[in-house]
């Protein structure tokens, strides 16, 4: 490998939105995430998240309908 080329590789601290933190390596000294696997449906079997998260996509859809920004109309509109 050549010399002073590559990233320091040292541990990392990574914290979730939860309040979970748990330690890995990385080349950057910390890392802010939104989901880990202590809050993640998937892992603790809870859909709620899921739920509210479609939620704000209908709200964004009902909020922006009937703006058109420059898209050709197709026939099926």
């Amino acid at each position: 490998m050549k010399k002073d080329i590559h990233p320091h590789y040292d541990t990392c601290k990574v914290s979730c939105a939860c309040g979970n933190s748990f330690e890995t390596r990385s080349t950057v000294s910390e890392v802010k995430v939104a989901v880990c696997n202590v809050c993640h449906p998937y892992y603790t079997g809870k859909k709620g998240r899921i739920v509210s998260e479609a939620g704000r996509l209908e709200k964004f859809r009902k909020k922006y309908e009937g703006i058109n920004y420059g898209q050709r109309k197709t026939g099926d509109d």
